[in-house]
């Protein structure tokens, strides 16, 4: 039952990042956000945890895999999200993050964390229709919008499909070294790791700041604390708390919740229309993936769950 009440939170929180990540890329640099998001997000977690003990330990004995979910998640991901936030609208960005379930339970079909189940396929299917049909809508609907906007909400549609692999693979893949070292030290470690990761990046676009930064409102400055200093570290952190409850396919099921939600914010404070073609494509996304991401019998959830913890998983202050 704890899962499922950090679930219904989780979505809650979730389902407005988009929104506020599209003000925050609007008038500052892509390059620069993530630093200062992820940066300042995993030190506010570091008293939750005890201090930095438990990062210590955690880099330790898995320093390899925190460093590749770290990565997938600051700045490849963030590469992929924000650019396409900034490009396309947010009810884009809600539904093909709905397609996280399938990348999330390919991957950990692949890795041995969930069984093969054939009739899953079907599921898949539906799911990418839905995405065709969003795209053909997109082609279709181009009379009524310029060329300049067309072009930018399909390269925002092709940034998705990153954004979407990337933080399947973030979910699939830190769900051991949840089991292992407890949700909050792997967020915190993933946060910090991510910063650093993500310095290099932010470098090598530092010449576009000073033109962006003159310009930019106090409103995306509050947007981007506001994210960085309680929506990242909430939201997350109970995506990590249900991991070590339920299947990642679970998890990632409940989340498409979020971006129907996703979708709702967009029309209501950004004004954005809701084609025929985004919400039958966004019915056969969500209906696709709810199928596709059905949950394990439980025999198999207590076997993958007790292998990927090993015997003796670490104890962490809050489980």
């Amino acid at each position: 039952m704890r899962g499922y009440i950090y679930l219904g939170i989780m979505i809650l929180v979730g389902s407005a990042t988009s929104p506020l990540a599209k003000l925050v890329v609007s008038q500052l640099p892509v390059g620069l956000v993530p630093l200062l998001r992820f940066g300042f997000a995993g030190l506010c977690l570091i008293p939750f945890i005890g201090g930095v003990g438990p990062l210590k330990a955690l880099v330790r004995h898995d320093w390899r895999r925190l460093a590749v979910v770290a990565a997938f998640c600051v700045p490849i991901n963030q590469w992929f999200f924000l650019n396409a936030a900034r490009l396309g609208t947010n009810a884009h960005v809600g539904l093909f993050y709905a397609m996280v379930p399938l990348v999330v339970w390919v991957l950990a079909w692949r890795l041995g964390h969930e069984r093969l189940d054939l009739s899953r396929l079907g599921g898949i299917l539906v799911s990418i229709s839905g995405v065709v049909v969003i795209g053909v809508g997109n082609l279709l609907g181009g009379e009524s919008s310029s060329p300049e906007q067309t072009r930018a909400v399909m390269l925002s549609d092709l940034l998705l499909i990153g954004a979407v692999i990337s933080w399947g693979a973030y979910v699939a893949l830190s769900r051991p070294l949840v089991l292992r070292h407890g949700a909050m030290p792997v967020l915190a470690g993933t946060f910090l790791f991510g910063f650093f990761l993500q310095i290099p990046i932010a470098l090598a676009t530092a010449t576009q700041w000073p033109s962006m930064l003159k310009l930019a409102t106090p409103s995306a400055w509050i947007s981007l604390i506001v994210l960085a200093g309680f929506f990242t570290p909430l939201n997350l952190a109970l995506q990590n708390l249900s991991l070590r409850r339920l299947d990642a396919s679970q998890v990632a099921t409940f989340s498409n919740v979020a971006p129907v939600l996703t979708v709702v914010w967009g029309v209501w404070l950004f004004h954005e229309a809701l084609s025929p073609a985004l919400v039958v494509g966004g019915l056969l996304t969500l209906g696709g993936v709810i199928w596709t991401s059905r949950p394990a019998p439980a025999a198999s959830r207590a076997a993958a769950r007790t292998s990927l913890a090993g015997e003796a998983p670490a104890a962490c202050p809050i489980d």
